[in-house]
């Protein structure tokens, strides 16, 4: 349970990082705001792959 509450505080602090409410390096808010949007586009890319897998699974049923 405790593992849950540390995790949720560095959920915090990394929201605050990024939205620039705590004083960090800028490099460091960079990076951080470079991670976030390619956790992004990842998560779009398996999506559509999964969509192009989907639409091929149904079209092979017909």
């Amino acid at each position: 349970m405790m593992i849950l509450v540390w995790l949720i505080d560095l959920l915090v602090m990394g929201i605050k990082v990024l939205g620039g409410r705590m004083k960090v390096n800028p490099v460091l808010r960079f990076a951080l705001w470079t991670a976030v949007l390619s956790t992004f586009a990842a998560g779009v890319a398996v999506l559509g792959f999964l969509l192009v897998l989907l639409q091929h699974h149904l079209h092979n049923l017909a």
